[in-house]
């Protein structure tokens, strides 16, 4: 008896060994298929057509997606990349938003990474491209120096920059410093003077790029990526901030704002030119508020000392504090309206302001010189100083009849 039940519990104890370890096979099959089974977002990088390129609307479109795609614990996000280039400060903010997700992310070079593009697909930590790109040309420029000769100072920072990340992503470093750095050579890939830029086939052999792919599904497949692909697009506040706070939009927005606002106060009533001035100013100050560079502080501080120059025209006789107060505080909040956008040459900003603030005052004289002449020799657009004393002047009072 005493046999017969031993055998028996070696038997239950076989059997359930045999179980366990079944479970633990199914376990061990089934469990990476759903894990690896997440959503992915896709998201496109690309210039708008005829605007631009890498910016402060896209840097913010990056950061966007990046967050949800963490609070969505996504499986990873595939960037879209095909830009000629942009903006250094823009760039180093969307790339570092990239290289410190903790979400995996992957660069798709569908056609070129042309100078700042060089970095965003640089920080992600696998790159592909399709067989007809190319990737590289990536000299940084002030916009202001000889094209033969950039700034050396700006050249040595952004070459450093471009070798760390490329040692932190496991790639060589030489290859990319000469992306960067024309005086770099690099024996047998490139020689001294010139700007490394490589086709897909060469990046695949000097180990640039992971892979060649040609569109999404390949991508997914050699990334080995199985999940639900889910496209993020720009937003239609993004795109607007994208072209707003583009250079040579913001020159032309500050300019319209400044003489239609200006044409206003010179004019009685309100028509065209004082509506052009507000909405060009709210498209500057709105498009910096929506990229995320700032909040509505330099709007307010600029209406403030608007306010103030208008109070010193009309109401308060002569020149003063009120009218210096209302300079300051309209050059302070251009400083740092273009502050935002020029990090690396902050002198930059500082000419612009004062660019900015000097136009009301050469429309003055521009007016002054070309606008007519009444017969009693005073000029038709500024009036005469008996007529300023006289608007200034106080009406009297009637005492009766």
């Amino acid at each position: 008896m005493g046999c017969s039940s031993g055998w028996l519990r070696k038997a239950v104890s076989g059997t359930g060994k045999v179980a366990a370890a079944t479970g633990v096979m199914a376990v061990l099959l089934f469990v990476p298929a759903f894990a690896f089974s997440g959503t992915i977002f896709w998201a496109s990088l690309k210039d708008i057509p005829g605007i631009g390129a890498v910016e402060w609307g896209m840097a913010s479109f990056v950061q966007r997606v990046l967050k949800e795609a963490e609070e969505e614990r996504a499986e990873a996000v595939v960037f879209e990349i095909d830009t000629l280039g942009g903006r250094v400060d823009a760039m180093l903010f969307a790339k570092d938003a990239i290289f410190r997700s903790p979400v995996k992310t992957i660069a798709f070079v569908n056609s070129k990474a042309w100078s700042a593009g060089v970095f965003l697909a640089l920080a992600c930590e696998r790159i592909f491209i399709v067989p007809d790109g190319s990737i590289g040309a990536s000299e940084p420029r002030s916009g202001g120096e000889d094209i033969e000769k950039p700034d050396p100072k700006a050249v040595s920072a952004i070459r450093a920059h471009i070798e760390a990340l490329a040692e932190a992503r496991g790639r060589d470093p030489r290859i990319f410093a000469g992306r960067v750095d024309r005086e770099a050579e690099i024996p047998g890939v490139k020689e001294k003077g010139t700007l490394l830029t490589l086709s897909a086939r060469r990046a695949l052999e000097l180990t640039v790029v992971d892979g060649i792919a040609r569109g999404q599904e390949e991508v997914l497949e050699k990334a080995e990526l199985r999940g639900e692909v889910v496209t993020v697009d720009p937003s239609w506040s993004e795109t607007l901030a994208r072209v707003v706070t583009y250079p040579a939009v913001v020159s032309v927005l500050l300019f319209l704002a400044f003489l239609g606002i200006f044409l206003e106060i010179m004019t009685p009533g309100f028509g065209v030119p004082g509506i052009v001035g507000i909405a060009s100013l709210l498209f500057v100050f709105g498009g910096r508020y929506l990229a995320g560079l700032s909040g509505w502080e330099p709007l307010l501080l600029f209406l403030a000392g608007m306010l103030l120059l208008i109070l010193e025209i009309f109401v308060i006789p002569g020149f003063g504090v009120t009218g210096v107060l209302g300079i300051a505080a309209m050059g302070g909040s251009l400083y740092l309206l273009l502050r935002t956008t020029e990090q690396l040459f902050s002198l930059n900003a500082l000419f612009g302001t004062f660019w900015y603030l000097a136009l009301p005052e050469g429309h003055c004289s521009f007016s002054s010189f070309f606008s007519p002449i009444t017969p009693s020799g005073e000029n038709s657009v500024f009036g005469s100083k008996a007529q300023k004393e006289k608007a200034h002047r106080k009406p009297p009072r009637i005492q009766g009849f």
